[in-house]
């Protein structure tokens, strides 16, 4: 047993959630490497000192994804855990507007980004490792005007599913969370609307929306060695919106 420093990659690190994972991480001596969309992006998470490291990386390009991981490797060494967290929002259009081409899009990023950050995460992650990947409550409850979104975290979630069944046997943990509506970039549309916020608020049995440093909480328990035996969960965070 060494002193090392834990490490953990995660993507889409720059904003929302996975800022805040990133922040509570690092602040808890964890060696953290973050991907955004932009250099801009990436550039401010590092001023703020929340990472260790970070790239610009489409998590929908395999070769971009692995490259991302032997760079950040080769300065913090093989990863303890991986929160493969980013992902996009889905039009917001009744089933029947939703065009072919943003549906494909939203499954390409949400859906396959997640399983090409798990076929690199695979080679790098140390055994015993933990895989935390971000669905939604929707996974578990569709929401209305949202069948893009809808499938794509459904999806998200039975990759998990097959990964823990999968990789179980090598050493890596492999657990999905379903967080409802926590304040961020992606959701600031909604709870800034006041009917929107009063219908989505009459549907989270607390009374309440979630906040980034709780997710960044649970994500920093599932990403430790300790949660091992949570192989194949899917953790919810909602404040009781999936029931």
């Amino acid at each position: 047993m060494t002193d090392r420093a834990r490490s953990v990659l995660i993507t889409g690190g720059t904003s929302g959630i996975g800022l805040a994972c990133a922040q509570h991480l690092s602040a808890s001596g964890i060696a953290v490497w973050v991907t955004g969309t932009s250099q801009h992006a990436v550039d401010a998470a590092l001023a703020a000192g929340v990472a260790r490291g970070g790239t610009v990386c489409d998590v929908t390009d395999l070769a971009a994804m692995i490259e991302t991981f032997d760079k950040a490797s080769s300065v913090i060494g093989e990863f303890d855990g991986v929160f493969a967290n980013a992902g996009i929002d889905g039009e917001g259009k009744p089933a029947e507007e939703i065009s072919a081409s943003s549906f494909r899009h939203v499954l390409d990023v949400n859906v396959v980004g997640v399983l090409i950050t798990a076929q690199a995460a695979h080679s790098y992650l140390r055994r015993p490792g933990q895989l935390v990947i971000n669905a939604s409550v929707n996974a578990l409850r569709p929401e209305r005007n949202f069948a893009d979104y809808n499938a794509s975290k459904a999806a998200t979630k039975s990759i998990a599913d097959t990964l823990a069944l999968e990789w179980a046997n090598e050493g890596i943990s492999v657990v999905a969370i379903a967080p409802g509506y926590i304040p961020s970039r992606m959701t600031q549309t909604y709870l800034e609307d006041p009917a929107a916020r009063d219908e989505l608020l009459a549907s989270i049995p607390i009374g309440r929306f979630g906040e980034p440093a709780e997710v960044a909480r649970l994500v920093s328990f599932l990403l430790d060695p300790a949660s091992a035996y949570l192989n194949g969960a899917t953790v919810s965070i909602d404040g009781g919106r999936h029931l």
